[in-house]
């Protein structure tokens, strides 16, 4: 039997479960307390198996190389852990996932991968706030292609990092100075996709005068710094450094207990040092508005137009503007059953200048949906289903993106003692 092709779920399935099974049972025997009071930590484990039509993201009409599947069944096995604690007038949660990855037709794909992140709100008697984060995250990307657009046969994993700080200070009644700093950093495995890592950074300061309640009216400038350090081939120095300046007026408005409405418009000049064909100057900006009717149902709607490695769709070396259009919606069916539904359509503009002969810019839209429901069994297990498809069209320069499709569904289980 071709070791590529394993019967997933006759053997990783039983062994998989038979390990979560006593790690649960020891788990109950061991802390019979955690039953009786909630605590600020959590930790436990988890299991999932997912199925994907087109798990390395082939191009319509095109096949699988030698040796690889173009669907796959991945097994997905967990430790979790939090934290959510509250001292004095400082907030400090966060998570963190240790996960082993195990794949039924591609074998050079079984992996291991992790995610962290920890969050901590502060507050001075006086009148000075802020908050820091951390992340990390590190998974496989089998989705992603080479500078030519070609397959990697590689086992590929994406390393991402972020930092970010925020500060704000009461000045005078309503009025308020407000500051931020973020830095975070995208790395991968394989040689054929070092081209896509990418460092990047942001500043920005403002003003904002609060209206009354939760409503309030922002100005701010902020400056955000990109590199791709091994964008270019046959050069001394292959980085790709580009420099953003942006004006951003921003508010906030909560007409009522059931609905929000948070507002940015920007407008500001992107620089390339060395592809100044690929400069942009012009606005962006994003709506969000989320609105509660009732006590189970919970709506949410975003609209967005984005400059490059702030879109909130993956993004690449050459993306130079991304409008979307996101909506979910959650509804409680019972105290312990909840159902959710996300629709996203995305559209991008492409430039490729400079890294092909010729002067190269397109565009391509697409669109994701997923739909899917959450049991919260026992205090502590939960159990939880979803299936969805992307679509991505044809781009007007193919040397850019080709079209492809996908369809995936997946069912997990996870049991924390907290």
């Amino acid at each position: 039997m071709n070791p590529r092709h394993r019967p997933l779920l006759r053997d990783a399935a039983p062994v998989a479960l038979r390990r979560l099974g006593l790690a649960l049972c020891c788990a109950a025997a061991l802390c019979p307390a955690a039953w009786a009071q909630s605590s600020p930590y959590y930790i436990g484990v988890s299991q999932s198996f997912a199925h994907d039509s087109n798990l390395i993201r082939l191009r319509d009409g095109q096949a699988a190389p030698a040796g690889f599947s173009k669907s796959d069944t991945i097994s997905s096995t967990g430790l979790v852990a939090g934290v959510d604690q509250t001292f004095g007038r400082q907030r400090l949660s966060g998570s963190g996932a240790l996960r082993a990855n195990r794949y039924s037709n591609n074998s050079d794909f079984d992996s291991q991968s992790y995610s962290a992140n920890l969050d901590l709100a502060w507050q001075t008697i006086e009148r000075l706030s802020g908050n820091l984060t951390l992340g990390a995250d590190r998974a496989l990307r089998a989705d992603l292609r080479d500078r030519n657009d070609q397959f990697i046969a590689t086992d590929n994993n994406e390393t991402s990092r972020r930092f970010g700080a925020t500060v704000s200070l009461g000045v005078a009644g309503p009025l308020g100075l407000e500051a931020g700093y973020s830095r975070s950093d995208v790395s991968y495995s394989a040689p054929e996709a070092a081209f896509n890592d990418y460092e990047q950074s942001s500043a920005s300061a403002g003003i904002r005068w609060r209206l009354g309640g939760s409503s309030s009216v922002g100005l701010g400038v902020r400056q955000t710094r990109t590199d791709y350090p091994q964008l270019l081939v046959g050069l001394a120095d292959p980085s790709d450094r580009r420099k953003r300046d942006d004006i951003d007026l921003n508010g906030t408005w909560v007409p009522s207990g059931a609905s929000r409405f948070d507002l940015r418009l920007s407008r500001g000049k992107t620089k390339h040092d060395r592809f100044t064909q690929r400069d942009f100057t012009g606005n962006t900006g994003a709506l969000a508005w989320s609105y509660t009717p009732g006590g189970r149902t919970r709506l949410n709607a975003r609209l967005s137009r984005e400059s490059g490695q702030d879109a909130t769709r993956a993004t690449t070396a050459s993306s130079q503007i991304t409008e979307s259009l996101s909506l979910s919606a959650d509804y409680e069916v019972s105290a312990k059953v909840m159902a959710m539904a996300s629709l996203q359509n995305y559209r991008r503009t492409l430039d490729g200048s400079g890294q092909f002969q010729t002067s190269v810019r397109g565009r391509d839209r697409g669109t994701l949906w997923s739909l899917g429901a959450r049991w919260q069994a026992l205090r502590g297990l939960t159990l939880a289903c979803q299936a969805g498809r992307e679509e991505r069209s044809t781009n007007s320069s193919p040397l850019l993106n080709d079209p492809f499709s996908a369809s995936s569904y997946s069912c997990s289980g996870q049991f924390v003692l907290q």
